[in-house]
């Protein structure tokens, strides 16, 4: 992965189809369609015990995910499914991810209940004590976790500069990507624009 930050502004907004699993079609076609709209990958994590999961549907946009806090306690899609859910990637030799912390802390604090935050850290060039010392200097206290092989940031970021922010609906359907970054006005109006929350 490259270490480059990446401090230019990218969007992508996707469509907005019906956020409902459709059941699979019989046979050996139905199982060919399946095993091409979804990705599905199962990663036992090197240091964690737990196992991450991560199903992303391309054709309903649907994401479904699984893991381990670095505190330990378990967070995912399905758990947090009616919620709206800010899906924010962040290592701690990007610059603009630090910057940018303290502002998803404080969206945080003041949505709380309505939408929940989420720090996913990439690890193919960072470490649970580097991470650390960037979470605590920042003063996050909203669920973080390693994406040990960069599995779930794949689905999203082809590059690897980071950050990269997911916008997912209360249905679980991926609303918007966004690479860069986002202040706590920016990330406020994104929430508002693409997630359907009220101020």
């Amino acid at each position: 992965m490259s270490r480059a930050q990446d401090t230019t502004t990218t969007t992508t907004t996707h469509g907005a189809p019906t956020p409902r699993r459709r059941p699979l079609v019989g046979g050996v076609a139905g199982l060919a369609l399946a095993a091409a709209a979804v990705v599905a990958l199962t990663v036992g994590t090197p240091g964690n015990d737990a196992t991450s999961t991560v199903s992303f549907d391309r054709s309903t946009q649907v994401l479904d995910f699984a893991g381990t806090t670095f505190d330990g306690e378990p967070v995912g899609s399905e758990q947090l499914r009616g919620t709206p859910i800010v899906l924010n990637f962040y290592a701690s030799w990007c610059a603009v991810c630090d910057r940018e912390l303290p502002d998803f802390e404080r969206v945080s604090q003041l949505l709380d209940g309505r939408v929940a935050v989420l720090g996913a850290n990439p690890q193919s060039n960072d470490t649970d004590r580097a991470q650390a010392m960037m979470i605590e200097r920042s003063g996050v206290t909203f669920p973080t976790f390693p994406d040990r092989r960069d599995e779930l940031l794949r689905h999203f970021n082809a590059t690897g500069g980071l950050p990269t922010t997911v916008f997912i609906d209360s249905d679980g359907v991926v609303r918007k990507v966004h690479n860069g970054l986002l202040t706590e006005e920016l990330l406020l109006a994104e929430i508002f624009a693409s997630l359907g929350v009220r101020d």
